[in-house]
């Protein structure tokens, strides 16, 4: 069961009563099943807790190390669409009741006419290099010394290369071209997807222009900082990816 970013976890699981489920969605499989998602109003720990169960409630974070790929992608699906529900059950527009579609996976509002579909919002994260040096940076809202890719959201109008190029610029001050794309992760956190690229530096010196950057330099592929990003995140994915290149092929631990 999931709710709000947090997934409840009962000793013995079983159907809850006196919830209203207002959306059921297939998240995947698991194991040749199908895996589905229930959306409850209300709070399902209160009814486990009055059946005499105890429960935990737990954070999306803590499954990105702890699971596979795969059923990663189903929790964070299951919590976008989650969210989703939650914001969509009446509309923007008439303040009245949304339906949930059958046909389409949409809420719907018939005085209106009007479909909401769960959002996903493109953003880029990028590694610069620079030969044998790539760049790295620590974000503002990083609790630890964490050195990770830039990152940023593409704008309306922008193409995913043009959304590199300005977020390096704004960032750091730094002039980036050849823009190449390297893989793709859904970022439930609340509901991104990443899309990761290197980029070759071109010119310009390091001047941190936005706030959220406080710190970024350049690293050789042989001596980067011991807190990187782990490999079961794009930013780290970029970065080993980058280091087993500059080792002719070999792979980065």
């Amino acid at each position: 069961m999931v709710r709000e970013g947090e997934y409840l976890f009962a000793d013995k699981p079983e159907p809850l009563s006196g919830l209203t489920v207002f959306g059921t969605h297939k998240v995947g499989q698991l194991d040749g099943q199908d895996v589905f998602v229930q959306c409850y109003s209300g709070r399902p720990q209160d009814c486990l807790f009055e059946k005499g169960q105890s429960s935990r409630l737990i954070g999306l974070r803590s499954f990105l190390s702890s699971t596979s790929a795969s059923t990663f992608q189903m929790l964070g699906a299951a919590c976008q669409l989650y969210a989703w529900e939650i914001d969509h059950r009446y509309c923007g527009r008439c303040g009245k009741e949304t339906v949930l579609r059958t046909d389409d996976r949409c809420r719907y509002c018939q005085p209106c006419n009007h479909r909401y579909y769960p959002k996903v919002s493109p953003c880029v994260i990028m590694l610069v290099t620079r030969g044998d040096q790539c760049l790295l940076a620590v974000h503002e809202r990083s609790t630890v010394q964490m050195f990770t890719a830039l990152a940023g959201f593409v704008e309306p109008g922008e193409t995913l290369e043009q959304a590199v190029v300005r977020e390096v610029e704004e960032e750091v001050g730094l002039q980036v071209q050849g823009a190449e794309y390297i893989d793709s992760q859904p970022w439930p956190f609340p509901g991104q997807l990443m899309v990761g690229f290197l980029a070759e530096y071109k010119s310009g010196e390091i001047s941190l222009q936005d706030q959220e950057i406080t710190r970024a330099e350049w690293f050789h592929f042989n001596e980067l900082p011991e807190l990187i990003p782990p490999p079961e995140t794009l930013s780290g994915q970029l970065i080993r990816a980058y280091v087993a290149r500059r080792q002719g092929g070999q792979q980065y631990e």
